[in-house]
């Protein structure tokens, strides 16, 4: 049996940048295990897999494996699998949008063209809060860094999809210097029910991103996760929930994967209408390898 795959860079418009996932195509003929070693053996922090829509209103579905387990939604791989069906299925060559249907639902990919550069837009889950109360002290020594470093926003569980554990520091500098515990991070995300940690800290003013995120999965396998799509939602979500409550809709840039060589760029952008906050992160794609799986 064989099926084609693509390695695409997620976040970023040059190779070897972002975040890579695998896309494999024809999958609906592949058990559930079978998905997972393919996953473990691709060995990225996701591999999504391409199947035939299971309902009308979907154009695709998919199925994504970090290397230990199924997520029922994650935010590059949505963004991988959606450049791979406008690249290599002619019937959505020239589409505007794209309905995902995955584990949350259906999720809306739109495509967009600014200045000749194609993005990719998907709306996540309508945010869920949860407080995740840590003593200041505790979770300084948790991520590596002094406690004058942490912000006066609350950690909070917040989920757009997948839950994250968000906290936000005071500096980038602060940001650059963790040194995270990562078994008890395992641990404790896993008590609170969250996939693991984003943390972030706000650039100065005059930057061209507004903030750098870091985002850690050891849980999943997943030291640090280059530039994270599901973490980058709930931060957006935080961000409009803590410091923008009397707005109605907002946008930003940010970074992330410097400090592990893998630099790009998400957008993200939010609104909110009757109390209900709608959030979208926004990607660019590059395919840096093609193959075939023989299985």
């Amino acid at each position: 049996m064989r099926k084609a795959f693509f390695q695409i860079d997620v976040f970023t418009d040059r190779p070897l940048l972002g975040n890579p996932a695998a896309v494999v195509f024809d999958a609906d003929d592949l058990p559930g295990d079978l998905l997972q070693r393919i996953a473990r053996e691709m060995n990225l922090s996701e591999t999504v897999f391409i199947l035939a829509p299971d309902t009308p209103e979907a154009d695709y579905r998919v199925r994504i494996f970090t290397p230990r387990r199924e997520l029922p939604f994650a935010g590059h791989p949505t963004l991988a699998a959606a450049s791979a069906v406008i690249a290599n299925q002619p019937a959505y060559a020239n589409a505007s949008r794209l309905r995902q249907s995955c584990g949350i639902g259906i999720v809306p990919v739109d495509v967009v063209t600014e200045e000749k550069d194609r993005w990719y837009w998907m709306t996540q889950a309508e945010p869920e809060f949860r407080d995740a109360p840590i003593e200041p002290g505790a979770l300084a020594s948790l991520i590596g860094c002094q406690v004058t470093d942490l912000a006066d926003t609350p950690p909070t569980r917040v989920s757009t999809g997948v839950p994250w554990w968000i906290v936000e520091l005071r500096s980038v500098a602060a940001l650059s210097a963790l040194r995270v515990d990562l078994p008890r991070l395992e641990v404790l995300s896993r008590e609170l029910g969250a996939a693991g940690m984003t943390v972030f800290a706000e650039h100065p003013a005059g930057s061209p991103y507004r903030l750098r995120l870091r985002t850690f999965a050891p849980g999943d396998g997943i030291a640090e996760d280059p530039v994270c799509g599901s973490g980058n939602g709930c931060v957006a979500a935080f961000i409009a929930h803590f410091k923008h409550a009397d707005q109605s809709a907002g946008a930003y840039r940010a970074e992330q994967g410097v400090e592990i060589g893998r630099g790009g760029e998400a957008r993200a952008a939010w609104t909110r209408t009757d109390g209900r906050l709608q959030i979208r992160i926004g990607g660019q794609t590059v395919t840096v390898a093609t193959g075939t799986l023989h299985l």
